[in-house]
């Protein structure tokens, strides 16, 4: 086995740390062979450039059908171990191209398929087979995904779940169990009683993590009091439908992101339930294609969890820090001057590109934020999940249906939140008249049922808006008498409630199980999350502001990350299940 050798909760140093390890092993000029998960996994922390820089003289996925025999090269190999996987191996070991077979696998490897490998290598080409725990996309140093954008099918009774039900299951296992185990964490595991998603991934994850830990035990941080809570999404409908006002999640929710690069002119377009992705525009302009990398974008880094008005402000002392370096770089007096002038031009063209992108990207969002008229809508979201006064949130409700200045994908929203705050409410009925009279199709109206049947009150095991808890009540009550910093950031996800409970040691077994996992009592010093379904950047903002208070480290990992369209297309689900399959297009 090859275990990281950090002891952090940083995802982006110990992904470093694995690829970095792999690349210096295999010394002399290589070819690099990636799947394309692999590809997408290593793009996240090491750019081809970079890359290149490492004495690799080529990069291939491992499906290319490579005519030319590169007999002089050794071929390192970086895939996950899957069935097609193991298949091209074999051709490759059984067809030589290269000289030297390298391969690293990016989770477990069941030692039947290392076998059959050796078995059929005659030419002794394979000189090296590792697992390196890298089969998860690390976003930020504290947050990952493993990019799975439908689990819908999971949400189903056990006796429902197709092959490929089954199929998602096992990568979300596999890619929650690599996590783990580059963490080197032997957790305390917790799971959402209510879901049997949650307890199958909670059961297999506690048997495989003992069996390894019997294996490897040095290898493991065991007294580190970590607690991984494997929790649904379906808990929290409403964080996902929500705009957002800090720099990561709105760029994510008003123009997409993806592995941390966003696409001005492919951002996501229409929705599509059948792959459940957008149809994107098969357009290609590198001017208009940023990476926003916190690990290598200082800026972005410093202000990714920062709300829009105070970007606004640092934009513009970024301007004045890059026309004072260029300024400097004007002086030339001297010789020495002109030696240092032109030892600064790489750094000042690199810090004048991310200056031009986040000009670029924040004239964008705000543009969209105008034409939305996000401002307003926003103060009504907050309203409808933060406030209980019904009857000035549905006077809410229809100032926003009755302002043709806004967008239907925003009415949309409104009505689905309205709609899970006040399930039996007669007025959700004249809500969806209202949509039909404006050209709403019956297929986007039934979002507003299929929000209700994915998450709604029977579907739900916990407090969401806090309607049970009389402390919650009363501090909501108070809120309006506050001075409240930011009307557009009011809301809390629920799962800052969970976090609160477990502080408190007040999360209820019978609610959240325990597996036999080493087991603790107390507060846990570390706190792996994991939602079923998919997480958002809100979530991950907020989690990351809650650790720094409380000197809790805490990661968070989903499925995938949600903005409102891709959740919305993951309501679409909901058509398959009433044979309704039509193709959700919001703008009707």
């Amino acid at each position: 086995m090859n275990y990281s050798d950090n002891n952090q909760l940083d995802l982006i140093k110990i992904t470093e740390d694995y690829f970095e390890r792999v690349l210096q092993e295999i010394k002399g000029i290589k070819c690099l062979i990636l799947d394309e998960e692999t590809t997408g996994i290593i793009s996240l922390i090491c750019s081809q450039s970079q890359i290149l820089k490492k004495d690799v003289y080529l990069i291939e996925k491992i499906d290319n059908n490579l005519e030319e025999k590169l007999l002089h090269l050794k071929a390192l190999f970086f895939i996950r171990p899957t069935e097609q996987n193991f298949s091209l191996l074999r051709e490759h070991i059984q067809n030589p191209k290269f000289q030297e077979l390298h391969i690293f696998f990016s989770n477990q490897v069941p030692n039947t398929e290392i076998e059959k490998l050796a078995e059929i290598d005659e030419n002794d080409i394979i000189k090296t087979v590792q697992e390196v725990y890298s089969d998860y996309y690390t976003i930020n140093k504290d947050l990952f995904t493993l990019n799975i954008s439908s689990t819908f099918g999971l949400t189903r009774q056990v006796t429902q779940w197709t092959p490929q039900d089954y199929m998602i299951l096992k990568r979300i296992k596999d890619g929650l169990l690599s996590a783990i185990y580059s963490l080197r964490r032997v957790p305390m595991i917790r799971y959402l009683h209510k879901s049997q998603a949650c307890q199958s991934i909670a059961e297999e994850l506690s048997n495989r993590i003992d069996k390894e830990v019997r294996q490897n035990n040095s290898q493991f941080h065991r007294d580190s009091k970590t607690l991984l809570l494997i929790i649904d999404r379906r808990e929290d409908p409403v964080t996902p439908l929500l705009n957002q006002w800090t720099y990561q999640a709105m760029l994510h929710e008003l123009i997409g992101v993806h592995n941390n690069r966003v696409d001005l002119i492919n951002g996501l377009k229409a929705l599509n339930p059948q792959g459940n992705q957008y149809q994107i525009q098969q357009q290609q302009d590198p001017e208009k294609q940023f990476v926003i990398s916190p690990q290598n974008d200082s800026f972005f880094q410093q202000n990714m969890f920062v709300n829009f008005g105070e970007l606004a402000q640092n934009i513009k002392d970024f301007i004045d820090e890059v026309q004072r370096k260029r300024q400097s770089t004007m002086k030339l007096d001297s010789l020495e001057d002109m030696a240092k002038a032109v030892e600064n031009i790489p750094e000042l063209k690199r810090i004048s590109g991310n200056l031009s992108k986040h000009v670029t990207l924040s004239m964008e969002v705000s543009k969209l934020v105008e034409e939305r008229q996000l401002m307003t809508v926003s103060r009504v979201e907050q309203e409808l999940v933060s406030k209980d006064d019904k009857s000035y949130l549905q006077k809410s409700v229809w100032e926003v249906l009755n302002d043709p200045n806004i967008q239907n994908l925003e009415k949309l929203k409104v009505v689905i939140l309205y709609a899970l705050r006040y399930e039996n409410c007669e007025k959700i009925e004249h809500m969806k008249d209202k949509l039909r009279q404006q050209g709403f199709q019956q297929k986007n109206l039934n979002l507003i049922n299929y929000a209700i049947d994915y998450a709604g009150k029977k579907q739900r095991q916990g407090d969401l808006f806090q309607t049970k808890n009389w402390k919650a009540i009363m501090k909501r009550k108070l809120k309006v008498f506050d001075n409240c910093p930011n009307v557009f950031t009011q809301h809390e996800p629920y799962i800052m409630n969970l976090l609160n409970q477990i502080k408190e040691n007040k999360l209820k077994e019978q609610e959240y199980p325990v597996t036999s996992l080493n087991y603790f009592k107390g507060q846990p010093q570390e706190i792996i999350i994991f939602m079923v379904g998919g997480c958002t950047y809100e979530e991950a903002e907020k989690i990351n502001e809650y650790s720094k208070q409380m000197g809790t480290k805490i990661v968070l990992g989903g499925s995938y990350i949600h903005n409102s369209k891709t959740f919305l297309a993951e309501l679409s689900q909901m058509a398959y299940q009433n044979q309704d399959q039509q193709t959700i297009n919001i703008n009707q």
